[in-house]
């Protein structure tokens, strides 16, 4: 079998989620025996039994037409959330669909990655809270949606913290890893939150020349509890040794869908303190604490909570069972087939 993969290309410059689902989702199915190539917008043609596009939006739409009129079968990983109700992402497109009767042109987000899912042939989301946005929300059959999590390496298992303990003289702090610059990565209102927790704070993500990363550096040097690290590429060895030097691993997000991140610090043994918003529930279960990301005391009582506990292996023992990058290429193979 031979598959084609499509990602947006922005994702080149963010070396985020999405980069590493399409990456190691690739690298997985290779050892199942499939052939997998990337398609790059230069090429004259798309020789391949079916494509798998990652991220439903404006980048991707076209690629989905245009195959679909060419008869190949398509995959869709959608990527997406929202905190609105499938209620109101449902009334919004029928508000949409009215004006464009009068020749208005109006193309919300929500219109076009809702198009996106009506012509792929099979969907792929990440967890049951994005499956369920995708089903009611765009008015989607579920028999074309199949739930395919994201995974995580098993390298992190064996993280140690020696070479963070080595270089930055700290362990048994709270880490954050992420695009501190996005503004759903909600890094400000954690950095609100500083004062109120009982540790060191980390954060390994570079911040923008802008307004919100001007605050979040204020509300750091304020709360003066708060070291920053630039961006670690995902194969530094630094990154995974900051996870197993850490105590809790925290993602204070508007909403993930898990947080890759979380998964591999939870492998390299850190505790978790997520946001309750996404469907993180699926992958975390009871293992975590949870926060409600708008809640500076509820980002501070999760991160102390997680401080208090013992550190054990059910999280990792938990994430090794079912959520590793062979587990998911197995289902995503089904899905092809």
């Amino acid at each position: 079998m031979k598959v084609g993969f499509i990602a947006p290309l922005e994702i080149a410059a963010v070396n985020g989620g999405v980069r590493t689902q399409a990456l190691q989702t690739a690298n997985a199915l290779k050892k199942l025996g499939v052939e997998i190539e990337f398609i790059s917008p230069l090429q004259e043609s798309i020789d391949v039994d079916l494509v798998h596009i990652f991220v439903a939006g404006p980048s991707t739409l076209g690629i989905l037409k245009r195959c679909s009129e060419l008869g190949i079968k398509t995959v869709l990983s959608p990527v997406f959330f929202s905190n609105r109700t499938s209620s109101i992402i449902s009334s919004s497109l029928k508000v949409e669909k009215l004006l464009s009767w009068f020749g208005s042109g109006i193309r919300s987000d929500f219109g076009i990655k809702a198009e996106a899912c009506r012509i792929a042939d099979i969907i792929l989301p990440n967890t049951s809270a994005e499956a369920e946005l995708i089903a009611k929300g765009f008015s989607i059959n579920l028999s074309k949606i199949s739930i395919i999590p994201n995974g995580v390496e098993t390298r992190f298992t064996s993280a140690t913290p020696d070479l963070f303990i080595q270089e930055c003289n700290l362990k048994d702090f709270v880490l954050f890893v992420g695009q501190a610059g996005a503004p759903r990565k909600n890094l400000i209102k954690l950095l609100e939150a500083a004062p109120l927790i009982g540790s060191k704070i980390v954060v390994i993500g570079s911040l923008y020349d802008d307004e919100y990363g001007r605050e979040c550096k204020a509300l750091a040097t304020k709360a003066g509890n708060v070291l920053f690290i630039p961006t670690l590429g995902h194969n530094a060895e630094l990154l995974a040794s900051a996870y197993a030097a850490c105590d809790t691993f925290v993602l204070p997000s508007l909403f993930e869908t898990p947080g890759i991140a979380a998964l591999e610090a939870a492998l390299a043994g850190a505790k978790i303190s997520i946001t309750n918003r996404g469907g993180t529930s699926d992958y975390f279960k009871d293992f975590a604490e949870y926060l409600v990301p708008e809640s500076v005391q509820s980002i501070a009582e999760a991160i102390n909570k997680s401080l208090l506990k013992e550190k054990n292996t059910e999280l990792k023992d938990h994430i090794l069972e079912n959520f590793t990058w062979k587990n998911v290429a197995i289902n995503t193979l089904k899905c092809y087939s």
